[in-house]
């Protein structure tokens, strides 16, 4: 039962980030400018972030998607859905309203409203406890991974 379960929030997990980054990098000066209205960052390493911060993004959610190193991508990506999370709280604790960036054009085609908000924390905070589970179950089916164990 617990192999299924870490399967389905594979799948949701996964299946969000791979969309999610792609959405990102297909617009990369939109996304530089939504971490800009953040005003968190120095200016400098704003274009290498929102270059290369999409890509990891893509790259852990098809990890996770495919079960390929999938715990190891879980929990990085948990911790990277924290900074996300504390970036959003920053700037709902100083009273900034932003477009929290988190799905890019596809929010935009399919109305879905993406602000930095506390819809968008409880949001990341469920999908933390996903890539946990994700990361505690030891196994899950469907995965390269056993694939490979097996061969």
């Amino acid at each position: 039962m617990t192999a299924a379960l870490s399967f389905v929030f594979r799948i949701i997990v996964g299946g969000i980030f791979l969309i999610s980054g792609l959405a990102k990098i297909s617009d990369p000066v939109r996304f530089i400018l939504t971490l800009r209205e953040f005003r968190l960052f120095p200016e400098m390493i704003i274009p290498f972030t929102a270059i290369y911060l999409p890509w990891l993004e893509f790259i852990l959610g098809l990890f996770i998607l495919v079960g390929l190193m999938y715990r190891t991508a879980s929990l990085l990506l948990a911790f990277l859905i924290g900074s996300f999370t504390f970036s959003i709280l920053s700037v709902i604790v100083r009273g900034i309203e932003v477009d929290c960036g988190c799905f890019g054009l596809l929010a935009d085609m399919l109305h879905i409203p993406d602000m930095a908000d506390m819809k968008a924390v409880i949001r990341n905070l469920i999908f933390i406890g996903m890539n946990i589970s994700i990361f505690m179950i030891k196994k899950t089916v469907f995965s390269i991974e056993n694939y490979l164990k097996k061969a």
